[in-house]
């Protein structure tokens, strides 16, 4: 799955969000039962909330399940990545709704921008978004370099990123 874009989108006072058809495009057919999208919403690393189709947060905790629980480190992480986890299907108008402790979360109120990354989508509020757009440019290249660089083709592996990684900010 490769999403991308960045979408925009009002949330109404119950704090429902209607999902872009160009971004439900992208995900292709629903996989949910009553015909609609099945997701799980998270906090994310930052303030911000993602949302991860199903078959994304699937394989996702299929690698966290083998992880050794009884490392503390290991354990704090999934416990942390745990926290606030919930599943949440579009309804017939492709709205999904979030919880009230989610949207404190990241600060949402009644605007949202959703950021299509890879196989999941971040859901930030229009304040956080313009802070984390503020990167200098000249730190982006140092960061692209640090993330990107180093690997055989010059790119570095995915595969080599560590939990004590993750968890220390050294990507």
């Amino acid at each position: 799955m490769q999403l991308i874009g960045e979408y925009p989108v009002a949330i109404d006072n119950k704090g429902r969000l209607r999902l872009p058809t160009a971004l439900l495009r992208q995900l292709g057919d629903k996989p949910a039962d009553d015909g609609g999208y099945a997701f799980v919403v998270n906090r994310g690393f930052e303030k911000c909330l993602t949302l991860y189709p199903k078959p994304v947060w699937e394989g996702i905790t299929a690698k966290l399940s083998k992880l050794n629980r009884f490392n503390d480190r290991n354990r704090m992480f999934i416990r942390s990545f745990y926290l606030g986890a919930s599943p949440v299907d579009t309804d017939s108008a492709d709205r999904i709704l979030l919880q009230k402790h989610h949207m404190d979360y990241a600060g949402l109120e009644d605007q949202a921008i959703l950021i299509a990354m890879d196989d999941r989508i971040e859901i930030w509020s229009p304040n956080q978004h313009e802070s984390m757009q503020a990167i200098d440019p000249n730190d982006f290249a140092d960061l692209a370099n640090q993330v990107m660089g180093g690997g055989d083709d010059g790119v570095g592996s995915h595969d080599d990123t560590t939990l004590d990684d993750l968890l220390t900010g050294r990507l």
